[in-house]
């Protein structure tokens, strides 16, 4: 097959070309400005980490149909000193005029602050709606057309009259702070809502996409040019990213319109199909480089020096090196793609809404990426033909007339072989050094808490997270009351009030029934629990509560339910995902290595070193080392998606670094070298490609820890980590001293698996990768 689509490709280059420029450009106009309506990024929901049909979801669900289809908008006004009457009668006088303006919007009782309220701050009602230090106060207005009624979930039309009086009250609201100068001078204001808050994530989600491009790119560029010696090879890899990135863009606003996504799901996706469309990218293309220099002068007599003739033909030296790379380096990415999309395909079936969509989103953005390596990144070196064979101005300074030869190939060996053969003289010293490194960075696991955070999912410099942090410093008749958990019953009366005084109230971990209410025939309980709602404590109250005999149905619902739900999904969810990752992974590495252990000791491995990636990453988010460098504040805990998308993530990440060592591995021994030697040989002549794939991905995770989204920063660091240690512990290690010790096991199959290999053995070629 990749014959067939190298042939294709070689005599097609301009067409493939210019078919993914057309589709990136549209693909990317479609993402930024929508069909007609908001882009990507502007519909983009604040995601979460709740379990579709769990408890806590249901019982948000009955919530939100008792509560009705209202819509909140509220203004904070600080820097004006209310303490006094005469200026409370000044900031009357003043919003009159909004007043009036925004009765008529939403109606007469949907509009209240301190200076609504007859009597003014000498009323109870007027005081919660003032600051503690009397320099603010709130002005809350409810957009609720609708009444007492509540519009179907698929009315748009409703939708579309809501979302344009929020807009219209917000504009209002925004104008009020200037209008107070007459006032105070000093008078500013921060306006807030649902829309408010989750287009602030978007706006960062955005701006950080931006940023982290502006500085992975040239970091990038500079180490491929590094790798390839010369920035013209690396042109073709490094558009290839761009092109992939355009294309995800794409697929993941189609995406968005069946299934909404997060701003975490595309920050995620985004990176992780730029990481490996960079990292195939640039295999690909030092294959292609290496088999041009393998030419020596009889070769390239052979294929003639001169200029041909513009015969319509491609060069038969220039086919014959594409051939070679994609039938080599070209498979290696199109196993290690499908291996990536086998682990990502896991976190589908965990249960979580966020979970799922990374799954999707990833599988998406990694299928583009293999897409555009093994046909654009092709077609532009095809183009530039020999002009890769001319010596750069880097190839120049280094002293160098062409690309390098094979080290070993010239009796050589470098550095990598040399490491393999010290493993091989103790592979159990090393294996044991390598574990136990590893299984040392993954203590810090043991103390891991993992969150359903809230506000803290904002930007920590945003108005809105300005808003919040001010409402509950300087509003405390306001958010005194504030629940921890919320119990609904699905029943009213007496029986109903004796469970919730005589049960409930006298569980363990529950300090107070805070007040309870009735909507319908349900009833709705407000509780507050010992300790912080994100505790552990408050999720055994939650545990137990749940556990008592209710008179009538009952969901419990609040921070502390939703992190017991997704931690239950987790659990419940994990031999799910692994009845599908380890067949999946099982099968596409034995279809490329002709092994049934090597996928087996691949996923061992590649697990520890999983495992070391997250315990650096709760020892420095959770212990709340690097905070300062790495611009955030800990929360006492990781956020719950975070950890377990970087452990789907990171496990593809890792396979896909082991697919690149295995198969040329492989390709040695499939040449005749002995175990020993095929392994020496293949990381020799992996070693300077991978290392420089591994890099690159790196670069662009760590350029997520540059966001402001505190889960962004947490997921990029654990990426990061990921590929740092595969491609160093495990790869130097782990890799040789493993196979060392299971020697011809290695490539052990069953008899009639064998023959399913993949054919006659391919020939290694020489390079110095």
């Amino acid at each position: 097959m990749l014959a067939w689509l190298s042939r294709r490709v070689v005599k097609d280059a301009w067409y493939v070309v210019g078919t993914w420029a057309v589709l990136a450009v549209v693909l990317l106009t479609v993402c930024l400005g929508g069909l007609g309506g908001a882009g990507l990024f502007g519909q983009l929901e604040t995601g979460d980490s709740s379990v579709p049909r769990a408890q806590s979801a249901r019982g948000e669900q009955v919530l939100r149909t008792l509560s009705g289809d209202s819509q909140t908008v509220s203004l904070l006004v600080t820097g004006i000193d209310i303490s006094d009457t005469g200026t409370q009668q000044e900031v009357a006088s003043a919003l009159t005029g909004a007043h009036a303006d925004l009765r008529a919007l939403v109606g007469e009782q949907n509009v209240l602050d301190p200076f609504v309220v007859p009597g003014m701050l000498s009323e109870p009602a007027a005081q919660a709606l003032a600051s503690a230090d009397l320099d603010g106060f709130l002005m809350i207005v409810t957009v609720n057309p609708n009444g007492s009624k509540v519009a179907p979930a698929g009315d748009r039309a409703y939708a579309a009259e809501v979302a344009s009086l929020v807009s219209k009250v917000e504009s209002r609201l925004e104008e009020i702070p200037d209008e107070l100068h007459a006032v105070s001078p000093a008078a500013t204001g921060v306006v807030s809502d649902d829309a408010l808050v989750s287009r602030a994530v978007d706006d960062r989600v955005e701006k950080d996409l931006v940023r982290g491009g502006l500085i992975c790119l040239p970091l990038v560029l500079l180490v491929m040019t590094l790798v390839l010696d010369g920035p013209l090879a690396a042109v073709a890899p490094l558009l290839g990213g761009l092109v992939q990135v355009a294309g995800s863009l794409g697929v993941f606003y189609a995406l968005d319109l069946v299934n909404g996504l997060s701003p975490f799901v595309v920050a995620t996706a985004s990176a992780l199909g730029l990481a490996l469309s960079l990292g195939y990218g640039l295999i690909l293309t030092r294959r292609y480089l290496e088999e041009l220099a393998r030419q020596d002068e009889d070769d390239s007599a052979a294929y003639g020096l001169r200029r041909r003739r513009r015969t319509g033909r491609r060069d038969p030296l220039v086919a014959d090196c594409m051939t070679t790379a994609l039938t080599t380096a070209g498979r290696t990415a199109l196993f290690s793609g499908l291996t990536v999309a086998a682990s990502l395909a896991g976190l589908t079936l965990m249960g979580a809404d966020v979970l799922w969509s990374v799954g999707v989103a990833g599988t998406l953005a990694a299928l583009v990426a293999v897409a555009a390596a093994l046909t654009l990144v092709p077609a532009l070196l095809v183009l530039m033909g020999r002009r890769l064979q001319r010596p750069s101005l880097l190839r120049r300074a280094m002293g160098r007339s062409s690309f390098p030869r094979s080290e070993i190939a010239s009796g050589r060996i470098g550095g990598p072989a040399w490491i393999a053969r010290q493993v091989r003289r103790m592979p159990w010293v090393a294996a044991v050094a390598g574990i136990a490194l590893l299984i040392v960075l993954a203590s810090p696991l043991h103390d891991l808490r993992m969150l359903t955070s809230t506000t803290e999912l904002l930007p920590a410099h945003s108005d809105q997270r300005t808003y919040l942090q001010l409402l509950q410093d300087d509003y405390p008749a306001a958010t005194q009351a504030e629940e921890d958990a919320t119990l609904i019953v699905a029943s009213t009366g007496e029986r109903v009030t004796s469970y919730i005084n005589e049960q409930v109230a006298a569980t363990n971990g529950v300090t107070q029934v805070l007040r309870s209410a009735t909507a319908g025939s349900y009833t709705v309980v407000y509780l507050d629990l010992e300790g912080e709602a994100s505790s552990v404590t408050a999720e055994k109250a939650v545990a137990a509560i749940r556990s008592l005999q209710a008179p009538a149905d009952m969901w419990v619902t609040g921070q502390a339910a939703t992190q017991l739900d997704f931690h239950q999904a987790v659990v419940h969810g994990a031999p799910w995902a692994a009845s599908v990752l380890v067949p999946a992974s099982v099968v596409f590495l034995f279809l490329m290595s002709g092994s049934v252990i090597a996928p087996l000791r691949a996923l061992l491995v590649n697990a520890v070193c999983l495992a070391a990636c997250l315990g650096i990453t709760v020892w420095v988010f959770q212990g709340g080392r690097l905070s300062g460098l790495l611009g955030f504040t800990p929360i006492g805990g990781i956020e719950a998606g975070a950890v377990v998308a970087a452990a789907g993530v990171g496990l593809a990440l890792t396979m896909s670094i082991d697919v690149f060592v295995l198969d040329r591995i492989k390709e040695c021994r499939d040449a005749g070298d002995g175990d020993d030697a095929a392994v020496e040989r293949g990381l020799q002549r992996s070693g300077r490609a991978v290392t420089a794939a591994a890099l690159v991905m790196a670069v662009v995770f760590l350029c997520l820890v540059t966001s402001d989204l505190l889960m962004v920063k947490e997921i990029g660091l654990a990426l990061a980590t990921a590929v740092t240690l595969e491609a160093t512990v495990t790869r130097m290690l782990l890799v040789p001293a493993t196979m060392s010790l299971l020697g011809r096991w290695s490539w052990w199959a069953p008899q009639r698996l064998r023959r399913i290999d993949d054919g006659p053995p391919r020939s290694p070629t020489t390079n110095d990768s």
